[in-house]
């Protein structure tokens, strides 16, 4: 309840400041730190209620890094804070996932080509005792507001990364793995069962899951600005790697690569 009352004083909160080139997020700590770290000794931060923003400039471009805290509540409120203060141009989510798919290990970095919440199902009706069965459960695809239609939209698919940000993408290095271009899913889950991972992978096409990019990318998608997720293998449930946190140390320093590689965006405003 404290957290939906923080998400309704939004618009009293929020107060405008410098627009931005980039907004970076990272949900936690660790999928941050080099990033920090290369805005300068002591970059300026930000903070608004419980989200913290650290302002600066990677290679060509006037950067905010935003800690958004973990899952689909915090990354919602923190984005929107993001996105009405500093107005950006281009969002960029990294951090952590788990393997999806049996080709990933430890530290390989997954290019959003698309991404999506996959954590939405209609279950069929079922007798008491007759148990439960989430295989057979029916998707429910994210659905979105549009100003020119009365109707929410439905996104089955998710949402695409930005073209030219997957371009540089893929030809950036991963100082730790391997780079590929996939799907990533969100969801208030953590999924080890080989027989679940293997269904969400060929339910949805996902290639490793997490609980925030598909909702910051909806949110992109809803204002207008561009977008891309990375996403790096924390942990592999074919291969029995358990969570290992620090492998958002590759995320981190493979954004940073990124960023310097990224042609500098227009400097005309979003409307």
């Amino acid at each position: 309840m404290k957290a939906l009352f923080l998400l309704l004083l939004l618009p009293v909160c929020i107060r405008a400041a410098e627009p931005v080139d980039i907004l970076v997020q990272g949900a936690e700590k660790l999928e941050i730190r080099d990033l920090l770290a290369a805005l300068g000794p002591a970059p300026e931060k930000t903070t608004i209620g419980p989200f913290s923003f650290w302002h600066g400039t990677i290679g060509p471009h006037r950067v905010v890094v935003s800690l958004t805290g973990q899952g689909l509540l915090n990354c919602t409120a923190a984005t929107i804070l993001g996105i009405e203060t500093y107005r950006p141009k281009f969002i960029v989510n990294q951090g952590t996932s788990g393997a999806q798919a049996p080709y990933l290990t430890l530290h390989d970095i997954i290019i959003g080509e698309r991404t999506l919440d996959y954590g939405n199902f209609a279950a069929p009706p079922r007798r008491a005792g007759e148990g439960s069965q989430p295989l057979n459960w029916t998707p429910v695809p994210q659905r979105l507001r549009h100003p020119q239609q009365p109707e929410l939209v439905a996104y089955a698919n998710g949402f695409k990364g930005d073209a030219q940000a997957i371009a540089v993408a893929l030809r950036t290095r991963n100082p730790m793995g391997r780079v590929f271009p996939g799907v990533i899913g969100s969801a208030h889950e953590i999924n080890l069962e080989l027989d679940r991972v293997k269904w969400s992978a060929r339910t949805f096409g996902m290639d490793v899951e997490e609980m925030e990019s598909g909702h910051v990318a909806a949110l992109a998608h809803a204002y207008g600005i561009r977008y891309i997720a990375f996403r790096v293998v924390s942990d592999a449930p074919y291969e029995g790697v358990p969570f290992y946190a620090l492998a958002a140390r590759a995320t981190g320093l493979f954004t940073l690569n990124f960023l310097h590689n990224f042609p500098p965006l227009s400097a005309k405003a979003r409307p």
